[in-house]
């Protein structure tokens, strides 16, 4: 199945039947996975305002709308990792909620009332309390206020920790900053002071990359670049990748590129808080195959950031991905899917030299925007001296740090079966359990007239063998072209 992340207009909006062609579309349980994370949550509880009996009904239709389409499949992180796993949106919502007081007056005084108000046999104490605030802060800081321009940025960023550069401190500073931000205006304030580097908006044009234009305005000023993250531990929190996607997100918009509007009215209420939320979107649907959003700013945010960072997920558009539907991913059938993939095999197009780590040839290999059997987008074509398969399908993941639930080869195993049956070991659909996250998996035979298909997962990736039954080269010999159509699979 291919995975795919809705941003929240997007989900609304389908609620509401503003995108009837994309809620067609992407309403094929066979072949999309659909992912909502904790920011889908984030949005909700931002609009909750009076909690009238109205509201809530509003909200409950929300939830169970995520729910119809995700069946609660959720992204989430534990701020060590960032995990998929089948968590209840209501639930979260209600921790959300009851979570809300404690970041409104954010200190240590109130971290440790929380925590033995849970657990009144928690018994941390005073010494304790008094022994974290004591605690200084990383160099990084002091360093940061002997120079006046990131001391200035420093001051509207963290009032008053100069003179307390403790952890008792920071945690006042740090509360004071998420409220002056979060429920007022004072992201704009910190925003005019970033741009007085020399660069706003206007400095922007479709031809030029944004990060280079902001790092372009900083060496002519012969300064450093600003960047917050630069005086916190990365991996705290979240995953490093998670936090350096977040960085690179706020630093477009606090620079000025496709900025988003900061207004706090009786009306309306755009703070920090709707930046940094859509970041955690874009930072999530980084796990996907697929982004959708309909949201501009943050289409292009997400798109320069996902670039700079070598992130392979697709952000589209709704009706962008309409298209891209209608003319890569129309293949349901498993006759449909073998039948694109070997007219993508016989295209001379785009394939690349794949070798060893020794620098040795083993064949050819080629990225497509299709995803065969709704799962493999990656086509290798090995030397026949290298491996005695025809062609090799695998699954180039986005990134690096890539997370495959069960599902989702759960359904590209079910096309094969119900084409061919059980394997020639007896086994049929996935079986639960059957895939150990430390162990390689030998998945499915399938031997047919032609030849033989295996479908495993070795040293973490996923991979489906297409072997002829006679060599390669003797095959090609015999004929001017690849002639393999789906009726010459069965037995």
């Amino acid at each position: 199945m291919i995975k795919v992340y809705l941003d929240w207009n997007v989900m609304s909006g389908m609620k509401n039947n503003y995108f009837p062609d994309l809620t067609e579309i992407i309403s094929n349980r066979e072949k999309f996975l659909l992912v909502y994370s904790t920011s889908h949550i984030g949005d909700i509880f931002a609009s909750i305002k009076n909690n009238s009996a109205e509201e809530q009904k509003l909200v409950r239709e929300d939830l169970e709308f995520i729910t119809s389409l995700t069946d609660n499949l959720c992204l989430g992180n534990d701020s060590k990792e960032v995990t998929l796993s089948i968590c209840d949106p209501e639930e979260l919502l209600d921790d959300r909620i009851s979570e809300a007081p404690l970041f409104k007056n954010l200190s240590l005084d109130s971290l440790f009332d929380s925590m033995e108000a849970d657990n009144p046999m928690y018994g941390i104490g005073d010494a304790m309390k008094n022994l974290i605030a004591s605690i200084p802060l990383d160099s990084a800081f002091n360093d940061a206020y002997q120079n006046p321009e990131s001391a200035k940025m420093l001051e509207e960023l963290f009032p008053g920790l100069k003179d307390d550069l403790t952890m008792n401190g920071f945690f006042k500073s740090f509360g004071q900053m998420l409220d002056n931000m979060n429920e007022g205006e004072g992201y704009k304030d910190l925003r005019n002071i970033v741009q007085q580097v020399g660069i706003s908006n206007g400095h922007f044009s479709q031809d030029k990359k944004p990060f280079d234009v902001i790092e372009n305005a900083y060496k002519k000023k012969g300064m450093e670049i600003f960047d917050v993250g630069q005086y916190f531990d990365k991996t705290k929190n979240a995953p490093e990748w998670f936090n350096d996607i977040i960085n690179e997100y706020v630093s477009l918009d606090m620079h000025g590129f496709k900025a988003d509007k900061i207004k706090v009215t009786d009306k309306e209420k755009n703070t920090f808080r709707n930046t940094t939320e859509d970041a955690f979107h874009s930072a999530f649907a980084s796990r996907c195959d697929f982004y959708i959003t309909n949201d501009d700013k943050n289409y292009h945010k997400t798109k320069a950031v996902f670039q700079k960072l070598d992130i392979r997920t697709k952000v589209l558009k709704p009706n962008d991905f309409v298209q891209y539907n209608n003319s890569f991913l129309t293949a349901n059938t498993f006759d449909e899917h073998f039948e694109s993939l070997i007219d993508e095999y016989k295209k001379t197009d785009n394939y690349l030299e794949q070798k060893y780590e020794n620098g040795e040839s083993f064949g050819f290999v080629k990225l497509t925007d299709q995803y065969f059997f709704n799962f493999f987008n990656k086509l290798l074509v090995p030397h026949p001296q290298s491996n005695g398969a025809l062609f090799i399908l695998s699954k180039e993941s986005p990134t690096k740090k890539h997370i495959i639930h069960i599902w989702e080869v759960e359904g590209m195993i079910k096309l094969f079966a119900d084409k061919f049956g059980p394997d020639i070991d007896g086994k049929s659909y996935y079986e639960e359990g059957e895939i150990s996250s430390e162990e390689d998996w030998m998945g499915r035979t399938w031997n047919l007239s032609v030849g033989q298909i295996d479908i495993r997962r070795t040293r973490g990736w996923f991979q489906m063998y297409f072997y002829l039954s006679q060599n390669p080269e003797d095959y090609f010999e015999n004929t001017s072209c690849l002639t393999l159509t789906v009726s010459d699979l069965y037995n």
